[in-house]
């Protein structure tokens, strides 16, 4: 009967687990994604060399780059309607 119940119970654990990537895979906005994708280095920004890697984000790098310091930070990222996969505004906006 236990070990029944330890195993009902680690499946319970796994179907929570698998969920709980799966919510934070939908809520990942474009500028996390694209974090996640390029900052190699794990620095929390996306330098010009990380960049290169991703032809759309390397054209708009120094309009994105707010401070410009050369470097992209996931707010500078969240922040602009330039950043791949961002929310493009329309004229009606």
């Amino acid at each position: 009967m236990m070990k029944r119940l330890e195993k009902i119970l680690l499946a319970l654990c796994a179907v929570a687990a698998v969920q709980a990537v799966s919510v934070a895979d939908a809520h990942a906005t474009p500028a996390r994604t694209l974090m996640q994708k390029l900052d190699t280095n794990k620095d929390g920004l996306i330098s010009l060399k990380e960049a290169v890697r991703h032809t759309e984000l390397l054209r708009n790098f120094g309009l994105i780059d707010d401070n410009e310091d050369g470097k992209l930070s996931e707010a500078e990222l969240a922040k602009s309607k330039l950043t791949p996969g961002n929310k493009k505004l329309t004229a009606s906006e």
